[in-house]
């Protein structure tokens, strides 16, 4: 979410709405998106029924929380554009942005290939501040997820979830 407030403006560019889902109570998620800031919407589904209709939920961390997942729809409320994540490897803003102008310019574009994903590479920083989460206030859904991490990684090499539309 830090990424896209950063590029907030670029997507304004192509007159799109930008909108986040997360599974945290109203009150926890408005208290988010007041300390990130935040210039959009940050939309709340507690009983998971969002994530679970388009199969988003990731059952290895807080007892199912969303994967990562960016859907872009059409003026005409079709879903043209979608990138399943992972916890380690994302698509790259820059490769939404640039689908993004092709659908400003041809409203009927849509998704025609797999978009390019990178690694999420922690700083030293970064690794200092989650081991220390883990370990001070870390739960069993955290543990599980830190000891799953291999599988998950397995899963991203093998090729993961289809993603074309």
């Amino acid at each position: 979410m830090a990424e896209i407030e950063r590029n907030y403006d670029a997507y304004r560019k192509f007159n799109t709405r930008v909108f986040a889902l997360s599974v945290d109570p109203v009150k926890q998620s408005r208290n988010l998106a007041e300390k990130m800031k935040l210039s959009f919407e940050l939309l709340c589904d507690e009983d998971k029924h969002v994530i679970d209709l388009f199969d988003l939920r990731n059952p290895f961390e807080h007892d199912g929380i969303a994967y990562p997942a960016t859907f872009i729809i059409n003026a005409e409320g079709k879903i043209c554009y979608r990138s399943l994540d992972g916890t380690a490897s994302r698509v790259n803003l820059t490769e939404e942005l640039k689908f993004l102008e092709r659908l400003h310019d041809d409203a009927e574009y849509k998704m025609d290939a797999v978009p390019n994903k990178t690694w999420i590479i922690p700083s030293l920083k970064d690794m200092w501040r989650m081991s220390s989460n883990l370990i001070l206030k870390g739960n069993f859904a955290d543990w599980k997820h830190f000891l799953l991490l291999p599988v998950e990684v397995f899963k991203m090499i093998r090729g993961g979830r289809r993603e074309i539309l």
